[in-house]
């Protein structure tokens, strides 16, 4: 039986790693007695998978993992027995299995992320706001990443600027929020650290990047329709 469940992922946990998170996984359901079916071969594992990988220190409100289980097991209790086996942070919302049996990780074209600046920790609002109207204005913006060529390193440059699919700001009590919807999926994925040094990277605002808090909040489809269960 394929199951599918919807989690969120907040607090210190954005800091455990898509595989680590994974691996927490597949404890949990061992100590929750979930019996998830395994592959066949030379190297079996739980057949379970998320629909796009987070990157480190990122939380979101919106998570989708899909698995196999034995087919008389009451799928029903899935959320309260992984529940009770996941740390604080990690928390199954939603569980279902009569759902579209397409891949979600297939499905995902595009990713809402918040990038929130403490007001401490941040420039005044006007003068993030002129950086990022500049990027807006760009036909082209390059960023330099890392990218693995067998078993090498080597730094390679993108042009970001069209796989941002929109960009807003707004105060708010406690901070300002960078709110933008980026391209998602495998061939045209953009992670939202990397939006973050094509708008402030050769800005002159005193700015640590590592400091600014990011939430995905929820997945879209082709259609522009939200993913859900």
């Amino acid at each position: 039986m394929l199951v599918r469940i919807e989690f969120y992922k907040i607090g210190m946990v954005k800091f455990i790693s898509h595989l680590d998170t994974i691996r927490l996984f597949s404890r949990a359901m061992k100590r929750a007695q979930i019996p998830i079916l395994w592959s066949e071969g030379y190297n079996p594992h739980m057949k379970m998978s998320i629909a796009v990988p987070l990157s480190l220190g990122v939380e979101s409100e919106s998570e989708t993992m899909d698995f196999e289980i034995e087919e008389d097991f009451p799928w029903e209790t899935i959320p309260e027995r992984l529940n009770a086996a996941l740390p604080e942070g990690l928390k199954v919302t939603q569980v279902a299995v009569d759902f579209d049996k397409e891949s979600v990780f297939s499905r995902v074209r595009s990713s809402d992320y918040e990038m929130f600046f403490p007001y401490e920790l941040s420039p005044p609002y006007e003068e993030l706001e002129k950086y990022v109207e500049e990027f807006k204005e760009k036909k082209e913006v390059l960023v330099e990443r890392k990218r693995k060529k067998g078993k090498k390193k080597i730094v390679v440059t993108e042009d970001i600027r069209g796989k941002v699919i929109s960009l807003d700001m707004e105060r708010r009590e406690t901070g300002i929020v960078l709110m933008a919807r980026l391209s998602a999926g495998a061939d045209n994925n953009l992670r939202p650290d990397r939006l973050l040094q094509g708008i402030f990277s050769h800005s002159d605002l005193d700015l640590d990047l590592d400091l600014v808090q990011i939430r995905r909040k929820r997945s879209f489809d082709k259609d522009g329709q939200e993913i859900r269960l």
